[in-house]
């Protein structure tokens, strides 16, 4: 399921009010530089390590997926460095691998490790992820298969601890 801004919350993490607040697909697509003049722009934030959580709903506002990201901004609030914790040539490598029409074992193999190295870096600390708990929308209805329980696990959180809250 591909996020849009009918079926996408986008979070992020205030470190200041240690809390996740909802930012505006229209903010989001400015600070990712996709508006137009490809400012990549977060009004009001501070310099530094920011965490964000792209939440993906499904059809009935359950949480379909979650994809986390991590940036560093400047002190103009603007897009310094995105995290992938992958070196050059391993990226290049990664996205070789993603264009293959028909890959190898070895190849879909090495994906799967460069592309769970690049999951891994973006997840937010563990501080975060009980005020987590209450900010993110759709946790109780995400259905058992659903996408978003590779991220779910990654950061503690089970079936039975999601629905309870």
């Amino acid at each position: 399921m591909k996020g849009t801004p009918d079926n996408t919350v986008i979070l992020h993490w205030d470190e200041c009010g240690m809390s996740w607040g909802k930012l505006s697909w229209h903010d989001w697509v400015r600070f990712r530089g996709c508006a137009l003049g490809r400012e990549s722009l977060l009004a009001g934030a501070k310099a530094g390590e920011h965490y964000f959580l792209v939440c993906v709903l499904g059809d009935c506002g359950d949480l379909a997926n979650v994809i986390p990201h991590k940036y560093v901004l400047s002190a103009d609030a603007r897009l310094v460095h995105g995290f992938d914790g992958l070196e050059q040539a391993e990226r290049q490598e990664f996205c070789r691998l993603d264009l293959l029409p028909s890959p190898t074992i070895e190849d879909s193999e090495r994906y799967k490790e460069l592309d769970a190295r690049s999951f891994t870096v973006n997840l937010p600390p563990a501080y975060t992820v009980q005020p987590l708990l209450q900010a993110m929308p759709g946790i109780a209805g995400a259905q058992p298969g659903a996408a978003c329980w590779q991220f779910l696990s990654a950061i503690g959180i089970s079936r039975s601890s999601a629905v309870a809250n």
